[in-house]
């Protein structure tokens, strides 16, 4: 295995470790895959319905260390909390990295599931650790709580 080889799979290894992470709400030890000023950018396709959800997750954040990462990855897993995500797949090149994770998450102030989609994009730094993420999520669908067969819903019958 080459060098060039060696460091892609590296950065595949990192940017699984942190998707994983960060969807399934276990932030484990993380943090430390981000370099000093790390920059995090969220943005989505949120309306004004959507927007009280979305509002919190999104922005610039620049994370000054570990601890600042830490904190935000913390912040950002109790107010995100998926039902289900799936990985649908991971492109690393040079410096650079992508994802898309479709996920379903119940939202907290009604009981309505919300699925939808995100895209991400990584920047590596030369010692393999993050510089950058850019995110743009997009919501597919709102399925209303008061539907009483989905209100109650398992994670074995949400749609994937």
């Amino acid at each position: 295995m080459s060098v060039v080889e060696a460091d892609l799979g590296k950065r595949r290894s990192v940017l699984r470790e942190v998707m994983d992470a960060v969807m399934s709400g276990k932030p484990g030890n993380v943090a430390r895959h981000f370099a000093p000023g790390a920059v995090v950018s969220s943005r989505s396709n949120a309306g004004s319905f959507d927007a009280p959800w979305f509002e919190r997750l999104e922005g610039e954040f620049r994370l000054g260390g570990e601890p600042e990462a830490k904190a935000f990855l913390s912040e950002l897993m109790r107010r995100a909390t998926f039902i289900s995500y799936t990985l649908r797949g991971i492109i690393i090149e040079d410096d650079q990295g992508a994802s898309r994770c479709d996920w379903t998450k119940r939202d907290e102030r009604d009981g309505s599931l919300v699925i939808g989609t995100t895209m991400y994009w990584f920047a590596f730094t030369s010692d393999d650790r993050i510089r950058s993420i850019e995110s743009i999520g997009s919501i597919h669908s709102v399925i209303p709580a008061t539907d009483t067969a989905l209100a109650g819903a398992s994670l074995a019958s949400v749609p994937r």
